[in-house]
């Protein structure tokens, strides 16, 4: 297995942009070396710097020299003195690109800087110098502004015209602040913080953090042209989960290891490079399924095409907790999921844990393939689950859960007295009827020839009932085990060591005396078992003589009375089996109507825990609204009953019963009601209530799939309603939207701010370019530096204007797929191969960059 990665994209990185060297007049250090503010540097993780010497670039070359090998980049700049000023002349610096720092002297002397760098004052206002600096390919930064000889301090008076020209966001790069606080008063503006350091220990005591491929000059001026992705005066800390890496082993895709970036994350490329093979094989390692049937086929299908017979996906993953695991599956197997440990290897064993369980306690995704979105949009049972997902229901379901497990159980028990009761209800009805033969019997005279017979059947039952209970007292004595509860104390080298072996010596002779009793009440059941069995055996002698006597005289007593004496007895013991049903019958009533009672309580129950469950769904709802600008989500408590309806359905197909009786009586009745009028058999009420025909009243309840699921039925659940509405000139509620607008409904919910990662195949479609600029993109800059998001596209906006931290450019060659380029667009092979992709060019805009010229080429 290859081991080569693609980089990360772009990252935070600390830089200082304001310091000084032993070039400026007022330095503090003159016999610092340039090793020695590198070495500073390393020791403040600075990976950018600027030096910018008061009115002098004489420092850089040498510090240039010196940071080859070392991982920091130096830049060349000057803190320019103009003219212009308060008490004191106001500073400004400005910083170049590496192979054009000669343009810092041409500056110099186009601006009037003399050659004694402490008493040089710029000529032009700082508007010019800005303009000057910016023709030479440099950034104008306005130093410092909240202190002596910065801007905002120098020019305190608001109303004064050179201030507002000074403050020229077309031609200021960036403002340099000391202070906060000072930030809240040009929200425009991007803002930087520097050291401005005159001595090797202020280094890296303010620094600011850019989003960066890698530490240059352009992502510096990416970044100040994107401030509010790009730029940070405090460190930025990414703790929520992520997806790190994907890596495919004997699959379509390369083996080399595809590292995600914690924000936002794009794969682009033509069609067939395997753009949506990588967010499917991220599905497929977390075992989520799509909610959609038809869109779960495609998967199965993209997966079986991607790694069959024997691939095997590699998905690296940090949790909730931070911790880092790594998933892995092969083809047609169960994921399994080994933790990684601090030095980056992989345990050798897999956790103990079903992916499922992994899901819910550590680590989760909200997945949607291509078109997913639209099918969402028409189903609200996958809907009202999708939203679920972003509520925290986990009580309030358990909840309803544990009080449905609970109406399982007690309709089981209802179902088992019910059985009973019918069972006794036949016995007594037998015994009634069996009496009657023996009265019949009794008319014709057989008592004068069997005296006595009533004293020996009572024996008979009362021996039986006795047998009975020693039997009984004899399976309990041979399955009891008392000594299985009883534990010793664990040896100790304690304080205590003599107390606890004095107690374990206790539990052992406790332990003795509890099995030598236990033995000796197993030889006593035994005897007495013995002896009862001895007594039965007499007078089942005593008794068969008896009978035997009785049977000498049959054919007599059948001739002189027409009586089968041999029927006779045998009517008379089976009621003697029978004769305690009618008493056991009204007990098991009791039983039945207390059980069915708790079952109506449980009903109560669950009644109000869906009750609770809806209010925490509509509590969520209402926030979830409050963070969504031209979409709200209201909800319709338990009012979908297309799912209940298709249950109906699906259950009486062959039933006789019209669909449209189906229907109608799935929308009168809820499914409690419903199974009890099965259960009672009441066509009546079908009729009165739903209008349904005797004979489909009839068919319908007495269907027998239907009465086999009564308890599945009674417990089927009627959800709630999701109502989603956009306004788009008025607000509309999905069945009244077109297709582009539902996805841009559902679009706007998904993109809401979650702790999960958001993957997302072409987002964009069904959409019109001015919703993905105007909304998507928006949605994305807002959330991203807190979700990670991975998506596959070709709409240029959602890279671009978004601005991805990594934009993936994927290439294939027929037989696999690879990862041609990676990295942010302030790498200028992935600008490159964004504009040849996604059909854009360059423009001045808000980033500085490019835009689209052209969407509609078939292959993308």
């Amino acid at each position: 297995m290859s081991e080569s990665q693609t980089p990360k994209g772009a990252r935070f990185i600390k830089a200082d942009l304001h310091l000084h060297t032993p070039e400026s007049y007022d330095y503090q250090d003159d016999e610092t070396e340039p090793d020695d503010l590198i070495e500073r540097f390393v020791e403040e993780n600075i990976e950018l710097v600027a030096i910018t010497d008061h009115n002098t670039d004489g420092y850089y070359e040498e510090l240039a020299e010196a940071a080859e090998n070392e991982p920091v980049t130096v830049l060349p700049g000057i803190e320019i003195t103009t003219g212009q000023s308060g008490e004191h002349q106001i500073h400004m610096i400005a910083i170049f690109p590496p192979d054009n720092a000669a343009a810092i002297s041409r500056v110099k002397h186009e601006i009037g800087l003399g050659l004694d760098p402490k008493i040089a004052i710029a000529d032009p206002t700082i508007p010019s110098i800005c303009d000057i600096v910016r023709d030479s390919g440099g950034l104008p930064i306005l130093a410092h502004i909240d202190q002596n000889a910065g801007a905002h301090h120098e020019l305190a008076d608001r109303n004064n015209p050179t201030r507002e020209l000074t403050f020229d966001i077309d031609k200021v790069a960036a403002l340099e602040i000391v202070s906060l606080d000072t930030a809240e008063q040009f929200p425009e503006f991007a803002h930087i913080r520097s050291s401005d350091a005159h001595d090797l220990d202020s280094i890296g005591n303010r620094c600011t953090y850019l989003k960066m491929d890698a530490p240059t000059f352009e992502g510096l001026r990416m970044a100040l042209s994107d401030p509010e992705s790009r730029v940070s005066v405090q460190k930025q800390l990414n703790t929520h989960m992520s997806i790190d890496s994907l890596q495919v082993e004997h699959g379509f895709l390369e083996p080399r290891k595809l590292q995600f970036n914690k924000n936002l994350n794009s794969l682009i490329g033509g069609k067939g490079a395997g753009k949506s093979s990588v967010l499917e094989q991220i599905r497929y390692a977390l075992d989520i399924k799509p909610r959609s049937e038809d869109i779960a086929t495609e998967c199965a299908a993209l997966i079986d095409w991607n790694l069959d017979p024997d691939g095997i996906v590699r998905l690296r993953v940090t949790g909730s907790t931070g911790d880092q695991y790594e998933i892995v599956r092969e083809y047609d197997s169960a994921p399994a999921i080994y933790r990684v440990q601090d030095d980056g290897s992989v345990a050798e064993e897999p956790l103990p844990i079903p992916i499922e369980r992994f899901r819910e306690e550590f680590f989760n995704a909200e997945i949607h393939s291509q078109r997913e979105l639209i099918n969402l949009a028409r189903d609200e049972t996958n809907l009202l689950e999708l939203l679920d997902t972003y509520f925290d229901l986990t009580e309030p379901k358990g909840d309803r859960d544990e009080v449905k497990a609970k109406i399982e159980d007690q309709s089981r028990d209802v179902q088992t007295l019910q059985n009973d009761v019918d069972r006794l209800i036949d016995k007594k009805h037998h015994y009634e009827t069996l009496r009657e033969q023996i009265e019949v019997m009794k008319e014709k005279g057989v008592d004068s020839y069997i005296e006595g017979q009533e004293d020996w059947e009572e024996e008979r039952a009362n021996l039986a009932s006795t047998i009975e209970g020693v039997e009984e007292v004899e399976e309990k004595v041979d399955k009891m085990d008392l000594t299985s509860t009883i534990n010793g104390v664990s040896p100790t080298s304690g304080p205590n060591q003599e107390l606890l072996e004095e107690a374990n010596s206790i539990v052992e002779d406790l332990r003795t005396d509890i099995e030598g009793l236990q033995e000796r009440l197993e030889e006593t059941v035994d005897d007495a078992q013995s002896e009862i069995d001895e007594i039965r055996e007499a007078w089942n002698q005593a008794n068969e003589e008896r009978e035997r006597e009785h049977s000498r005289l049959a054919d007599e007593i059948h001739e002189e009375i027409d009586v089968n004496i041999d029927q006779f007895f045998e009517i008379r013991s089976e009621m003697h089996e029978l004769r305690g049903a009618s008493e056991e019958l009204e007990t098991k009533r009791r039983e039945l109507e207390n059980a069915k009672k708790q079952k109506d309580e449980l009903f109560d129950e669950l009644a109000e825990a869906r009750r609770v469950l809806t209010e925490a769904r509509q509590d969520g709802i209402s926030a979830l609204t409050g963070e969504l600008n031209n979409v709200k989500v209201s909800l319709e408590p338990q009012a979908n009953r297309t799912e209940y309806i298709n249950w109906i359905n699906h259950v009486l197909e062959g039933s006789g019963v019209y669909t449209k009786h189906k229907k109608a009586i799935a929308k009168t009745f809820n499914p409690h009601t419903l199974a009890e009028i099965i259960r009672t058999d009441d066509t009546n009420r079908l009729n009165a209530e739903a209008d349904c025909p005797p004979t489909s009243a009839e068919n319908f309840v007495t269907h027998d799939d239907l009465n086999e699921r009564l308890i599945e039925l009674e417990l089927f659940e009627i959800r709630d309603e999701p109502i989603i509405e956009l306004n788009d000139g008025g607000w509309k509620s999905l069945d009244e939207m077109s297709d582009g607008q539902q996805c841009t409904a559902l679009l706007s919910i998904t993109m809401v701010e979650r702790d999960v990662p958001l993957i997302i195949d072409q987002p964009e479609d069904m959409l019109d370019n001015k919703f993905i600029f105007s909304e998507v993109v928006q949605l994305v800059r807002s959330i991203k530096h807190d979700r990670q998001i991975i998506t596959a596209t070709h709409n240029a906006n959602i890279p671009v204007l978004g601005d991805a931290e990594q934009i993936i450019v994927m290439d294939a060659n027929g037989q696999s797929g690879f990862y041609n380029t990676c990295g942010s667009i302030d790498n200028e092979c992935v600008k490159r191969k964004t504009q040849s992709i996604l059909r854009v060019v360059n423009r001045p805009s808000a980033i500085g960059t490019i835009s689209i010229v052209d969407q509609s080429d078939p292959l993308l």
